[in-house]
């Protein structure tokens, strides 16, 4: 049932905070899926819900600046723990990055019970430490909106500054080497970035459905442009139009999240994308016809 809607400030100060999120997230998120790690943003979604619980119970706060700490510092503890067992085992990579990311998680809604069930949070206001699990944008403050605005210029100016060298990393990591670009700090730094994104994400969009806001974007500017420079302004710009119209959805229908619209708007893009963009489905499907037909 469609609820009356109007273009109020509140409205405003989530979609500026969706967008900007989008925006960056889909910048990001293209070097998770050109190093083939999508799966590992996913596992680090996951695992970063333990850390912001455990900065809540030490200092009893819910203040978003705070619990990013606690969350990146998390999303790290992770990242080790992944590379550890990679290193020192022969496990499958997707086992390990399911096995850290059920842990963390499970670790995460423990916690959380341990909140709820203790006297001594009982004068703290818990109550929205659930919203990292599935994420509440529609209750962002501008507090919220302005972190994720400090934050995400910092990481887009810290990757636009670095472009060329991150640009060799991704492509020719070899030849990056080779002139002396240090591919072990470079690709640190994108993991932090992409941590930070995730961090100041969590309220908006959720542990869950954090990961989807990094890949979506960037396999559909995929679809569109073989060149690395497009695909950053696509997924850019792919990220933010869904988020506004994902904020757009949930505000004028009754009873839905924003986080997940917003998902789902991406999936969208990225499905239609998959399909009939100049590098889809259907493209490639024509091409391949009319090379057997110029036969």
């Amino acid at each position: 049932m469609l609820s009356q809607f109007s273009f109020d400030y509140f409205f405003w100060i989530v979609a500026l905070g969706t967008m900007v999120l989008g925006f960056t997230s889909g910048l990001i998120g293209t070097s998770l899926v050109l190093e083939k790690q999508s799966q590992l943003g996913d596992a680090i979604g996951h695992a970063v819900y333990p850390g912001v619980i455990i900065t809540f119970m030490l200092f009893q706060t819910r203040n978003t600046a705070i619990l990013l700490v606690g969350a990146v510092v998390f999303g790290l503890i992770a990242f080790s723990i992944i590379q550890l067992i990679r290193r020192y085992t022969d496990f499958p990579y997707e086992s390990i990055l399911a096995l850290v990311l059920s842990a963390f998680f499970s670790l995460g809604l423990l916690l959380y019970n341990v909140v709820q069930r203790n006297p001594q949070f009982q004068t703290v206001n818990f109550a929205g430490l659930n919203n990292y699990i599935m994420g509440q944008a529609a209750f962002l403050m501008w507090s919220d909106v302005r972190l994720i605005i400090i934050v995400s210029v910092v990481v887009v100016a810290v990757f636009m500054l670095l472009y060329p060298k991150i640009k060799l990393y991704l492509f020719d990591s070899i030849f990056a080497q080779t002139i002396g670009i240090n591919n072990q700090w470079i690709s640190h730094l994108l993991l932090l970035m992409c941590l930070l994104v995730i961090a100041v994400g969590l309220q908006a969009v959720g542990a869950k459905l954090i990961s989807s806001m990094l890949v979506a974007p960037a396999i559909a500017a995929q679809q569109w442009t073989q060149s690395y420079g497009k695909m950053l302004g696509l997924a850019g710009v792919f990220g933010m139009v869904a988020s506004f119209i994902g904020t757009l959805l949930s505000t004028t229908i009754s009873n839905i999240a924003t986080g997940p619209m917003i998902v789902v708007v991406l999936t969208a893009i990225a499905l239609l994308s998959l399909v009939f963009g100049t590098k889809g489905i259907l493209a490639d499907k024509l091409y391949t016809s009319h090379k057997e037909v110029s036969r």
